[in-house]
């Protein structure tokens, strides 16, 4: 077993800062936290690679689901489980599931008006998700075609709370100022809901030509 252990160590230690680093760290997690944090830095890997090529990501190339489903590929490959379109009191866009009865969900939407916003976190929030321990948090992806990402994802940061009187707002991750977090009680279990609010800047106007 040290032997494995070892072998274990140096492996991530090979792999740091990468996706793989993070899907080891979610296949040996001892706890749901651990496991959330392994998704939430996969999925930051995975829309940095989709933003790296945005050009070849354009609206009138791509959508939602294909979008989504490159996000999935991704999140499978770094060694977690993701499913697309999931039945999990309905279809889900992006469906994580592992021991201890663990489920992590995500909604996924292309930057329009914010209405069209609000449908993917009601999704999310009152149809896909249980609200239980362990299946307490989700992702809003919203896809931005547009330019100043950040703008929009604060513009929508305030129609969330206008929308939403019972939800309340945070900022995101340190460092990462394309994100925000909300909490609200779960209809279903009465507990505390909690979404990320994620935004993929794929605006790409060149203007060297």
């Amino acid at each position: 077993m040290t032997a494995e252990l070892d072998a274990l160590a140096v492996l991530r230690a090979k792999v740091a800062g990468t996706e793989m680093e993070s899907g080891i760290d979610f296949l040996m997690a001892q706890d749901h936290d651990a496991r959330l944090r392994s998704v939430r830095k996969c999925v930051d890997f995975a829309c940095n690679k989709l933003v790296k090529h945005r050009e070849k990501k354009q609206k009138k190339d791509e959508d939602e689901d294909s979008l989504t489903i490159q996000v999935c590929d991704m999140l499978t490959h770094s060694g977690i489980k993701a499913t697309h379109n999931a039945s999990v009191g309905g279809h889900c866009d992006i469906v994580v599931e592992e021991r201890d009865d663990f489920l992590w969900l995500a909604e996924a939407k292309i930057h329009s008006k914010y209405s069209w916003l609000d449908k993917g976190f009601q999704q999310l929030s009152t149809r896909y998700s249980t609200g239980n321990p362990g299946q307490d948090n989700g992702d809003v992806l919203i896809y931005c075609f547009v330019k100043d990402a950040v703008e929009k994802l604060s513009k929508w940061r305030k129609a969330l709370e206008d929308k939403n009187p019972n939800v309340t707002t945070s900022e995101g991750e340190v460092g990462n100022p394309l994100t925000f977090e909300s909490t609200h009680k779960h209809e279903c279990s009465g507990l505390n809901f909690h979404v990320r609010h994620k935004v993929v800047s794929l605006y790409w106007r060149p203007k060297d030509k």
